[in-house]
């Protein structure tokens, strides 16, 4: 057992360090879409009726080379901004789902019939998670919360002219403090629950489990899969390969798909990040519409699309592909990681101090409150 528990230690400490910086870069950057996004022409642009907008969003999320812990403040970010929540769920999706180095990846190691049903895969859910989050997610008569600061004065529309540089400074410092302040030991905390639980999943689950299920092409398999993607944490990049050998042991075409598409769409640190920041309507709708989805894919790639599908490997192809895409990838060194990771961890401790201090103060009050009704 206590192997075991250093194993789930290791693995805890392996998902901080892969996500973190991400997650603090996006706090970043969430924290000025916060501040410069209300008075910007970009808003607009993503708020505009019809597909431009949710196609946008896909287009821009599959071109950022961010995880799906890593795209959780900039999803929140853009939803605390005004952004409709179909266009905020598409772009959460589409970013970790895909991007230019999971494809040339996917290429070199699952062949060009996979890598085609992934990208479509991973261009259409997203489109379909944010129809479904816009048509029910928020509950009826509510909207986006719009947090405009006070950028202009009462007059927003100098918000659209060129800023001062020290106006731009002052807005900048606002919008890190927000990020690092108000949103980032909210996030981690949450994210520190996700990643527990994970960590948790999968060092505990049996892996006669994963055998038994994983390389079946029924239903009930696919929506293992299904389940258990979205319920680890592995970044779309070190996921290809993870899909990569269950293709070799026999797994069938659909299941990889799911795989493939719901262990990168989402995980159990984001779930609950966005159930206790965004809402658990839209949690539900977003978890249950992605493994539906994914399920209903894997089952045309394995009746329709490539019945009877055989890996094909070639090993000089495949290198000329993996060089590209460590050159599409980007690096961060060990040492950033790891400083990233405590830096999210000393935020988690903070946001755990404070949901501590609130939970005595709601008991201080109730016991007052409770005797007050008893002393008369």
């Amino acid at each position: 057992m206590s192997i075991a528990w250093q194993q789930f230690a290791a693995t805890v400490w392996q998902i901080f360090s892969e996500s973190a910086f991400w997650v603090i870069a996006s706090l970043i950057i969430g924290g000025l879409v916060r501040e410069f996004l209300p008075s910007s022409r970009f808003r607009e642009l993503l708020n505009r009726r019809g597909q431009g907008a949710m196609l946008g969003a896909i287009l821009f999320g599959a071109l950022l080379p961010i995880c799906s812990c890593g795209v959780i403040p900039l999803a929140i970010s853009l939803y605390r901004s005004g952004v409709r929540l179909g266009p905020v769920m598409a772009f959460a999706a589409a970013t970790p789902i895909i991007n230019p180095a999971a494809v040339f990846l996917s290429l070199a190691l699952l062949g060009p019939q996979i890598t085609v049903a992934y990208v479509i895969l991973g261009l259409t859910l997203p489109y379909l998670l944010g129809i479904v989050a816009e048509r029910w997610g928020a509950p009826a008569g509510t909207a986006a919360p719009t947090t405009a600061p006070d950028c202009c004065g009462g007059d927003c529309e100098s918000g659209l002219s060129p800023v001062p540089a020290d106006r731009a400074m002052t807005r900048i410092a606002a919008g890190l403090r927000w990020g690092f302040a108000d949103l980032g030991p909210t996030i981690a905390f949450y994210m520190t629950l996700g990643v527990l639980l994970a960590g948790l999943i999968a060092v505990f689950l049996p892996p006669s489990w994963v055998d038994s299920y994983l390389r079946e092409s029924s239903g009930t398999a696919l929506l293992a899969a299904g389940v258990l993607g979205a319920s680890i944490y592995v970044c779309a990049v070190a996921h290809i390969p993870l899909v990569a050998s269950l293709l070799a042991t026999g797994a069938a075409p659909g299941i990889s798909i799911v795989f493939l598409v719901t262990g990168t769409a989402t995980n159990l640190p984001e779930l609950v990040a966005l159930y206790n920041t965004i809402g658990k309507r839209i949690v539900v709708l977003y978890a249950v519409s992605l493994i539906v989805g994914a399920m209903l894919a894997g089952v045309a790639v394995n009746a329709w699309l490539l019945p009877g599908f055989e890996p094909v490997f070639d090993p000089v192809r495949s290198l000329d592909l993996l060089d590209t895409g460590e050159r599409l990838q980007p690096t961060v060194g060990v040492a950033l990681g790891q400083a990233s990771a405590f830096g999210l961890i000393a935020l988690a401790v903070i946001g755990s101090w404070r949901r501590g201090a609130a939970w005595l103060r709601r008991r201080a009050v109730a016991d007052s409150s409770g005797d007050g009704c008893c002393s008369g």
